[in-house]
């Protein structure tokens, strides 16, 4: 009995897109806005308000900076390798030929 294998592919897999940030790098912009909001609510309550507007906005605006330039260096940190690399694919389809009795 001979074994037929197909390589099976499930196709490339798109990353989640919000507004402009894609990725992992949504959930880091939301952490930054967070952090700017908890800042200023502490700041806005020990001091004034504008002092909590003005924390909340230092705070916030150079972490979405640093969120938007570690994003145009890719969505994955990326090696530099040259080399050439051969994977397997992970699934395989088997099906089985049926032997015809003569």
């Amino acid at each position: 009995m001979q074994q037929l294998t197909y390589a099976l592919y499930k196709g490339l897999q798109r990353p989640l897109i919000f507004k402009f940030f894609k990725g992992k790098y949504i959930y880091w912009a939301l952490g930054s806005l967070v952090a700017g909001i908890i800042t200023g609510g502490i700041i806005s309550a020990v001091a004034s308000a504008f002092a909590g507007l003005a924390s909340l906005l230092g705070v916030s605006l150079p972490l979405l900076f640093y969120t938007i330039s570690k994003q145009k260096k890719g969505l994955h940190s990326k090696g530099k390798d040259i080399a050439i690399y051969m994977i397997a694919p992970k699934h395989r389809i088997r099906t089985y030929e049926r032997q015809k009795d003569i």
